[in-house]
This record gives structure tokens, C-alpha cells and sequence, in this order.
């Protein structure tokens, strides 16, 4: 039997589309909803943060993070334990973590035109015509973010789905008849054919899950146990990585066998564990663009992660968007100055250690920037191995 993934387009169904097709079929109903309340309570992890995850571009932070990538191996790991074996429908976007593996899935995307959905969003929500628009692109784009990362495809890429049912076109009985003839389609030579699909989901979560806590970003895939990592980037000692994503692969119960094999974009970039113990969130802010950029890729050299941005205004609006753990601030900046950075940020989030870097400096600044909550407080030039090791400091105190 079958299990339905419902793609619903935003403003192209009614609300209760999932229920009724749950009535005509006697399928069990998850949703995405679900799986993401789940993964919260399961991984200590805040519901908002793995929304963000699935829609939303990674941080600018990521490459030291692997924060995208560890968030969403925690949904595909709960929703391979939570998704029944079969006679299911689940409905949510994230139903792309499903592999196309698991044969015996029926991708549906629903979808009206837009000028429909426009109609549908006015309607609903009470909106001008341009304000429906504006909420129509920016539920596409997030949907979009998803797609792209995953696959490199645009949402509404035919390819992903099994089948797209334009709603504009088609009445909501004549959905649910088309979904439910598929679904009758998909028949199997056995039972347990389809269970291995499901176990090989579910293992090949369990083994990612495993190397992403270990700092590894490969691709996985299982087969009766037998586990196969793809590494898609480049590595000068690969029988070395070999060894490890093995060894840590092999204490999963249920891997009866690795192999890690090259993938097509193995030559693109530059393998890299990732040490969640190093500092990876660390903003340089400096109106002195070339210093900035200098300090921030001598920091990556030593697998800091950092960005930077070359004003007070900058500074902040960063910070609306990403929350860094660390701050390598100025204090003599055309616009906001650094002590008001500093006093914004401590306002909006105490945590975030500042660490003061200025060629301009008094006693007076030292002395104000102590009494805002400054972490430390250096003149240009600084050693790069005294702030190295107090940027350091202040991380783990950021993390405590």
C-alpha cells in the first residue's frame, strides 16, 4: 500500500483537503506540524529554529556550523520513525527528505494558478491585491529554499512529484479521486519489500544523524543494511576520512556493511570536519574594509568561523538576521560607533561577548566600554594569537 506525501501550494486547497482525503482512503494523517513539535521535544531544539531550517537560506555562518544540515537530519530522523510503514498521508514540504528510495511513495503536489491564488489570499486573509502578491511570493520563495537546497530545483519543478493536480482546474472531489486511483496503482510483489524501504529509511537517517554530531556532512544511503557514504568534497587524505565515517558508521545497530564512495562534485570544495568546540560565529566590525576582511580570513585559517561587516548600521541589521556568538568590534566608525553598537547588542541580546579592537582608543572608551559589558578591550595592532585565544575564551563564556 501506499503512502501519499501532500505538497499543498499555498492558497490552492481548502484547509480540510488533508482530512477528507484521510476519510476517503482510512490512511493515518501526519503532518508536518507534527514531525516538527516532535523533533522540538525530542532534540531540545525550538520549533521556530527548525522551520527556519527547512525554509529558510542557510546562516551566513553555516560552513562552520553545519547547523542547516544537522537541524534537518533531526526532522528526516524523526519523520522516518514517525511515518507508518505504510497507509499513511503526510502533508508538508519536508516530505522532500523522504528518499526517492522508499518506492512506494506518491509525491502529490497540488497547485492553482496564480492568479487564482491571488483571488484565494485576498479572500482569506482580507488583503489588498498587492499585498496578497507580496505574500504569495515570499511562501514561494521560502518553499523555493528547500527545493533548491536539496535538489538545485525550482519548487514547482514537475520532476519532483509524481503528480501535480492543478486545483484552479480541477474540482476538490476530482482531486481526491485522482490522488486515491494513483494510490491504488502502487502495488508491491510483497509486504516486506516495502518494509526494507522504510528500515533502509530509517537506518540510513540514524547513520547521518551519527557523523553530522561527529562534524561530517556526506550523504547516505542504505540498501538491506548495507550503508553507502558519498563524499562530495574534496579530501587529500581520503583512506584517513574512509576510516573514520566507517568507524562511526559500524556502531549504528542494523550496518551490516560501509562503503564510501567519491560523488560527482567530490573535486568542487574542500572536505572539512567541523569542531563545534571552535568559535563559528564570530562578526568583524570595522569601517576599514581591507582590515576587516584580512582579520576575518586569518581567523577562518585557524577554523574560526567568521563574517564581516564595515559599519555600525551593518552591524545591527546582521544581527536582526544572524545571532553571533562573538563580536570583533571597532569603536571610531563614520554613523553608529562601536560603544553603540555595543550598547545595542548588550540590550538586545546579553549573551553575545563583545571584544572591543580599536586604533582610536581613550582611557575614557576603555573604561565606557568596560561598564557596557565589553569582554576585553585591545588597540590596534593586536596579536592574532592573544585575540586567537580571547576570542576563544569569550566563546566558551558565549556558551555557557
Amino acid at each position: 500500500m501506499a503512502i501519499i506525501a501532500l505538497f499543498k501550494g499555498a492558497y490552492s486547497l481548502g484547509g480540510d483537503f488533508q482530512r477528507k482525503l484521510a476519510q476517503r482512503s482510512g490512511y493515518a494523517y501526519l503532518s508536518e506540524a507534527d514531525v516538527v513539535r516532535r523533533t522540538s521535544e525530542r532534540f531540545n531544539v525550538p520549533a521556530g529554529k527548525l522551520i527556519k531550517a527547512l525554509y529558510h537560506k542557510p546562516s551566513v555562518f553555516n560552513n562552520f556550523t553545519l547547523e542547516k544540515q544537522r537541524l534537518l537530519t533531526y526532522i528526516q530522523m524523526e519523520l522516518s520513525e514517525a511515518l507508518p510503514d505504510d497507509k499513511a498521508i503526510y502533508e508538508g514540504f519536508s516530505a522532500h527528505l523522504i528518499p526517492v528510495s522508499v518506492y512506494h511513495v506518491l509525491r502529490v503536489c497540488t497547485i492553482s494558478d496564480i492568479q487564482t491564488r491571488k483571488i484565494e489570499a485576498s479572500r482569506a486573509d482580507n488583503l489588498s491585491g498587492r499585498d496578497a502578491s507580496l505574500r504569495l511570493q515570499t511562501l514561494d520563495n521560502e518553499l523555493n529554499c528547500l527545493t533548491q537546497y536539496l535538489f538545485k530545483k525550482s519548487l514547482w519543478e514537475k520532476t519532483l512529484y509524481d503528480i501535480l493536480i492543478p486545483t484552479d482546474k480541477v474540482s476538490e472531489d476530482e482531486a481526491l479521486s485522482i490522488i486515491m486511483e494513483n494510490a491504488g496503482k502502487i502495488t508491491m510483489e510483497n509486504d516486506a519489500e516495502q518494509s526494507h524501504d522504510m528500515a533502509d529509511f530509517k537506518l540510513a537517517s540514524l547513520v547521518r544523524l551519527r557523523l553530522v554530531e561527529n562534524g561530517h556532512d556526506v550523504m547516505v544511503t542504505s540498501k538491506s543494511g548495507e550503508i553507502t557514504i558519498t563524499v562530495n568534497k574534496h579530501t587529500l587524505r581520503l583512506k584517513k576520512l574512509e576510516a573514520e565515517l566507517t568507524n562511526i558508521a559500524v556502531t549504528v545497530k542494523g550496518v551490516s556493511r560501509v562503503s564510501v564512495v567519491q560523488g560527482p562534485d567530490f573535486n568542487d570544495e574542500i572536505y572539512r570536519k567541523y569542531d563545534f568546540e571552535l568559535p563559528s560565529k564570530v562578526l568583524v566590525v570595522d569601517d576599514e574594509r581591507d582590515f576587516a576582511l584580512t582579520l576575518s580570513n586569518r581567523l577562518q585559517l585557524r577554523d574560526i568561523g567568521t563574517a564581516a561587516v564595515f559599519s555600525g548600521e551593518e552591524a545591527l541589521s546582521f544581527i536582526d538576521e544572524e545571532m553571533p556568538e562573538v563580536l570583533v568590534l571597532d569603536l571610531k566608525m563614520d554613523g553608529i560607533s562601536g560603544l553603540d553598537v555595543l550598547k545595542e547588542i548588550k540590550r538586545k541580546n546579553p549573551k553575545v561577548e563583545v571584544i572591543i579592537l580599536t586604533g582610536h582608543g581613550t582611557d575614557d572608551d576603555k573604561e565606557m566600554a568596560k561598564s557596557l559589558g565589553a569582554y576585553a578591550y585591545f588597540e590596534k595592532p593586536v596579536d592574532i594569537n592573544k585575540l586567537l585565544a580571547t576570542i576563544k575564551d569569550a566563546h566558551k563564556k558565549a556558551r555557557r
